[in-house]
């Protein structure tokens, strides 16, 4: 995912984990707003494909460990570093927690955290990453269901893992919207409202320009 410029929300891509639904703020990226993904936010241009629903069960969510760990990409001349992980925030849930870090000085400084899941669809990775309507924080704890309840939006973005290296693909928003407008899968603006099966043959029959932007990371050891 690429990092978001101050003053801008990041939105997406490393790890994902299942919070609660007593405590969980908005999201692909906060840090894992990648969009966390750690230290790898987007943009506004560079979200992932808005959905009010992701692009699998969330309740069969299981862990990506091949994303696992901390990643650093360079963009600009500036680094920044994505964390994803099974973290302590959505406890024993198979989400994974995602944090973007610009480190440096205020006010370029910045942390998002997120989480989400994986899903794999036709052998292509995705992350699935959560937009909430209640605070990451308030999140400890809570059970699955709690956790899919507290989700307004998801944010997805295309990965791919290499060994070291990992892929994230954000999603060309005007793509999207050019589709909702043409009836070819149902929403508001870019955001889209359909059955997962509808979701799901939409990704898949898309051409490549959805996935505009293709940030790459490098797993730091």
């Amino acid at each position: 995912m690429k990092p978001s410029s101050p003053g801008t929300e990041p939105p997406p891509s490393t790890q994902f984990r299942k919070v609660s639904r007593r405590r969980f703020a908005p999201s692909f990226i906060a840090l894992a707003s990648l969009q966390l993904l750690g230290c790898v936010m987007l943009a506004r241009a560079d979200y992932g494909v808005e959905s009010r629903r992701p692009l699998s069960d969330p309740m069969k969510a299981t862990i990506e460990n091949r994303a696992v760990g901390t990643w650093r990409a360079t963009l600009d001349g500036k680094q920044y570093y994505l964390h994803a992980g099974t973290g302590n925030i959505v406890g024993k849930s198979d989400w994974m927690e995602l944090v973007l870090v610009h480190p440096g000085e205020k006010p370029s400084f910045y942390v998002h955290h997120k989480i989400g899941f994986v899903s794999a669809i036709g052998g292509q990775g995705y992350f699935n990453v959560a937009n909430l309507s209640v605070q990451i924080t308030q999140l400890r704890g809570s059970k699955p269901e709690e956790l899919a309840a507290d989700v307004e939006r998801y944010d997805i973005l295309r990965y791919e893992v290499n060994g070291d290296t990992m892929n994230i693909w954000a999603a060309d928003q005007k793509v999207v919207k050019a589709a909702i407008v043409a009836g070819k899968i149902k929403g508001t603006g870019a955001t889209i409202d359909d059955s997962m099966e509808n979701l799901i043959r939409f990704i898949e029959s898309s051409p490549p320009d959805l996935w505009g932007n293709k940030f790459t990371y490098t797993r730091v050891k």
